[in-house]
């Protein structure tokens, strides 16, 4: 900081540089910038639960090793699920590529009694299988060789490899968040207040508060979709129920995403002919779906972060809209502070005021 003596031009001088750094490293660390916001967001959410798992650790490296291994459990929770899920979807990825290879060049399968009666949907149905499936065209050839095929393959695998890496960045930032909690939960908060003076606290307070009550909104409540909906491929008959169930908790975090879920599970009952099991897929979910997200889970958010109904809303779709999945989190804690600001402006007017 300046010092008193300092001339005006010097203390100007003084605030671009380290305005330019700031922006310096913001543009070199861009790319980590999702790593550091997810490795806060966990290190907020898990911060009560990491208090206890510190307790049974004694000695001069005890943050050290409470830090590694905690990191290492969240890493594992984190990354078990994913690995299983991999490996399943390559499963069953692999049983439908051997189906329709079998199936190639014999005319597409029996089509359901409902979808012949339909002429327009059934020569549909048969040309495409025709085109892409038919004699000369065969699983190994033209699917294999359309330029669109191994463009989307190429992207999705840049794209699980960009996921991979900023999983590990994260896990390893948030070992470093763990270790050093305790100097940058004073650290932290010193410089903000030293920036804007002490009535920043109020506002870093309500930030914390509503990032775990977004984590909490979301996470439970996706447990519970996941939850319902899996007793309601159970109760359909429907492949797979417990890891559809599974999949749709996944999708359940993103707003809006688990219905391409239940609606996938809603059209193969559909193809099989399975009508009435379909539209209670389809039925069940939308309700569950249109519930939790339009009511539940801003309910959670909202009276964790003291957000109103609207703008706990508008942080979570906002959020993810403009950060992507990690702002679901951001989102509302934005939202939280804007409110927050608001809040103390509208308490210091003076009750005469206009």
């Amino acid at each position: 900081m300046p010092r008193e003596n300092a001339t005006t031009a010097q203390k100007i001088a003084l605030y671009v540089l380290i305005g330019a750094l700031v922006l310096g490293g913001a543009w070199m660390l861009r790319h980590f910038i999702p790593a550091l916001c997810w490795a806060v967001v966990l290190a907020i959410a898990t911060s009560s639960v990491y208090d206890r798992w510190l307790t049974k650790f004694h000695g001069r490296r005890r943050d050290a090793w409470a830090a590694l291994t905690f990191t290492a459990i969240v890493g594992a929770v984190l990354v078990v699920p994913l690995v299983y899920g991999g490996v399943v979807a390559g499963r069953e990825a692999i049983s439908l590529a051997r189906e329709l290879a079998a199936s190639a060049g014999h005319g597409p399968p029996p089509l359901p009694s409902w979808m012949a009666q339909i002429p327009w949907l059934s020569r549909w149905v048969r040309d495409f299988w025709v085109q892409y499936l038919g004699p000369g065209s065969g699983a190994g050839g033209h699917i294999h060789a359309n330029p669109a095929v191994i463009e989307w393959t190429r992207v999705v695998g840049v794209e699980v490899a960009r996921r991979i890496v900023t999983l590990a960045f994260t896990l390893l930032a948030l070992f470093f968040v763990y270790l050093n909690r305790d100097r940058l939960s004073v650290q932290v908060p010193g410089v903000f207040r030293r920036l804007f003076g002490s009535s920043v606290d109020r506002l870093l307070r309500r930030v914390v508060t509503a990032i775990r009550a977004a984590v909490e909104g979301i996470v439970f409540v996706a447990v519970g979709e996941g939850a319902v909906m899996c007793g309601v491929y159970v109760l359909a008959h429907a492949p797979h129920p417990i890891l559809t169930g599974v999949v749709t908790g996944v999708f359940a975090t993103i707003p809006f995403a688990a219905p391409l879920v239940f609606g996938t599970v809603a059209v193969v009952l559909l193809l099989r002919g399975s009508i009435a099991a379909a539209i209670l897929v389809g039925a069940a979910g939308s309700v569950v779906i249109f519930i939790a997200d339009h009511f539940v889970r801003p309910v959670i958010i909202g009276e964790g972060a003291k957000l109103p109904f609207l703008w706990s809303l508008l942080g979570i779709l906002g959020g993810v809209e403009s950060f992507g999945l990690v702002g679901i989190f951001i989102g509302p804690a934005l939202m939280a502070a804007l409110v927050s600001l608001w809040r103390g402006w509208v308490e210091e007017m003076p009750a005469d005021g206009p």
